[in-house]
């Protein structure tokens, strides 16, 4: 009786062991959104700091498939938080290449912190808020160099 209760756990282990490692599998959208947000992440994180309306971007990073913007107060501008992250949603949903990436499961993550470095406000921009907002991409103009 013992030895068929130790086989029966052994099974039902076994079984969860599968079970969970077929969860744990990344499907390939989720792994294409990710290596896009580390790509993205890594090219901004080269040009920071970046001066946005008394606010410096100073950190940018990818967290799966979001993309972590940090932004510190400088103490040099009047504008607060929020219509700042609506300027740059609005900035981010009017941008033709922005918008494929958020198609494809990327999001940023804006967060605000105080020039003591405390945290103020956080607000994530997906695709829906674009689509909820309205707002339609504009195709990008090329400058005009006479060719």
């Amino acid at each position: 009786m013992c030895k068929m209760l130790k086989s029966g756990r052994m099974a039902l282990f076994a079984t969860l062991a599968i079970v969970l490692s077929g969860c744990s599998s990344t499907p390939p959208e989720v792994e294409l959104a990710e290596s896009f947000a580390k790509q993205r992440a890594d090219m901004l994180s080269k040009i920071v700091p970046i001066e946005l309306n008394g606010y410096n971007l100073l950190r940018a990073k990818a967290k799966g498939p979001e993309i972590e913007l940090t932004l510190f107060f400088t103490g040099k501008g009047d504008i607060s938080p929020i219509p700042l992250a609506k300027s740059i949603q609005n900035t981010y949903c009017r941008d033709k290449e922005i918008v494929s990436l958020l198609e494809q499961g990327l999001t940023y993550k804006l967060l605000f912190r105080d020039s003591r470095g405390k945290a103020v406000l956080a607000r994530v921009i997906a695709i829906g808020d674009c689509l909820n907002a309205g707002i339609e991409p504009k195709e990008k103009v090329m400058p005009h160099n006479g060719v």
